[in-house]
């Protein structure tokens, strides 16, 4: 039993650690309340998870505001809880302004459009950054999300005074290297330097209204409809959206190194796509690499057998000891020669292959039955060299191959792999090898046979057997200034 001096100092004891108790809880509701008070804005940043915890990331962003464009933002942002970062037009926050809900959410990030002065954008978007670029106000701004950075750029101005607003994305850039690079406009810039120095500035996704431009040496899936080469924009590749998508959201999904922009589909349909991979593009602009030929691309091709016309080069040792070191110009009725007329063979886009597997073979562009004649495929595109080849400091060829290759630039062997050295025919089969992932084999020494104006690369894909279920073709040319 307690004595009274032991109670005493019990009741003591408890009386402080009640005290203490109430006094960290209320310290705790002073700093909960301080945060909620503050709200601090984004100024240059909008990050939820350090460099070390960054997991993958979505976006939202609606280009076209459509002829019901007042309640398009509202509705996709119901639609798409979990999507916390929002990209369109400025205007698409103005029936919230006319309502008295000012300013727009927070989590919508608008670009410039004009439909609003600078002081207005002040108070309608008070938590994008402000005076970023010098003279620009909030019409010109960046901000980081997830492992990207935004840029959003004033199409009005660019017009007018490109080399303000390119030079400052350079510089950010080049501040940023580890992130992936996108750019929105109102309009699209029609002048050549823009374009140059978005890709100098490794510039991955433009997006412009309805529109969605990609470097065509980063793009890994195209998509099935609106998709092709720029005329206007050389070495990007366009993608129209149109239907759901053009009125519609398209999310932006980044994982790693690889981005993919998603289409808004109707139902029973499934979505388009638009996928991409950065690896290539994320060096300084002094070697940034650009794409000759891009994956993806459309080849003539046919299969094997004996009316293949190919001839045995001079000097070529036969059991493949003695590799061919010299440069060896095949005659013009040589498949592989760049005068070879191959309007007969089929035209089709890549990849190419055949797959038992049902993931592998919905990548399939162009799928190649198995013939019992041969086990080989053979391919020739052509592709133009405008500049001096002499001031392009490396040339890279990748391949996904299934089981072995061998190319040739210009008629000249310039790389194999998984096939045997020496002789190959029609009847020659591939080492297996699993197809699918590109591998890249550097040109050291054969820089000289690129030309300028017409080039052809010839690539022969051999089986590991002529009915082997599985097989697979793609390659892309680039080049490093």
């Amino acid at each position: 039993m307690q004595s009274r001096e032991e109670r005493i100092i019990d009741e003591s004891n408890k009386r402080g650690g009640y005290f203490i108790t109430l006094l960290c809880l209320f310290l705790f509701a002073i700093l909960v309340g301080a945060l909620a008070w503050s709200m601090p804005p984004v100024s240059g940043r909008f990050e939820l998870a350090s460099s070390a915890e960054r997991e993958p990331w979505t976006i939202g962003y609606v280009g076209d505001e459509g002829p019901t464009y007042t309640d398009t933002l509202a509705r996709q942002m119901g639609q798409n809880k979990n999507v916390l970062f929002f990209v369109g037009p400025a205007v698409l926050a103005a029936k919230a302004e006319r309502t008295g809900a000012v300013p727009a959410p927070r989590s919508f990030f608008p670009v410039w459009d004009g439909s609003a002065t600078d002081a207005n954008m002040g108070v309608r978007f008070s938590h994008i950054p402000e005076e970023q670029l010098a003279g620009y106000g909030r019409t010109a701004y960046f901000v980081d999300y997830g492992e990207a950075r935004f840029w959003f750029l004033n199409a009005e101005r660019l017009a007018t005074e490109p080399a303000v607003q390119l030079a400052w994305l350079k510089r950010t850039a080049e501040q940023n290297p580890q992130l992936h690079r996108i750019v929105f406009l109102n309009k699209e810039p029609m002048q050549a330097e823009v374009w140059a120095g978005l890709a100098d500035s490794g510039v991955e996704l433009v997006l412009v209204g309805a529109l969605a431009y990609a470097p065509e040496a980063a793009v890994t899936e195209r998509p099935k409809a609106g998709y092709s080469s720029s005329a206007a924009h050389p070495g990007w590749a366009a993608w129209t959206l149109s239907g759901p998508a053009a009125s519609g959201l398209l999310k932006v999904e980044g994982n790693g190194s690889r981005l993919e922009a998603t289409a808004a589909s109707t139902p029973g349909r499934a979505a388009d796509r638009l996928a991409l991979d950065a690896a290539g593009l994320r060096q300084p602009a002094a070697v940034q690499e650009r794409s000759a030929l891009s994956i993806g691309a459309m080849w003539r091709y046919r299969a094997g057998g004996a009316d293949l016309p190919a001839v045995i080069p001079q000097g070529l040792d036969l059991t493949g000891e003695q590799p061919l070191t010299s440069q060896v110009a095949l005659p013009r009725e040589d498949w592989r020669s760049p005068a070879f007329a191959d309007a007969q063979w089929g035209w089709a886009a890549a990849p190419f292959g055949r797959s038992r597997e049902s993931i592998p073979r919905s990548g399939i562009a162009t799928l190649l039955p198995a013939t019992p004649e041969s086990p080989a495929y053979y391919f020739r595109k052509t592709f133009v060299v405008d500049e001096d080849p002499a001031a392009m400091k490396e040339w890279l060829l990748q391949v996904a191959f299934e089981d072995g290759f061998i190319a040739y630039l210009n008629g000249i062997e310039i790389a194999r792999d998984s096939i045997r050295e020496g002789l190959v025919d029609f009847r020659s089969v591939g080492i297996p090898h699993k197809g699918g992932l590109f591998e890249t084999y550097p040109l050291t020494n054969q820089r000289n046979v690129v030309v300028r104006g017409v080039n052809t690369l010839a690539i022969e894909v051999h089986g590991s057997h002529p009915q082997t279920p599985e097989l697979w073709f793609d390659a892309s040319l680039s080049y490093k200034k």
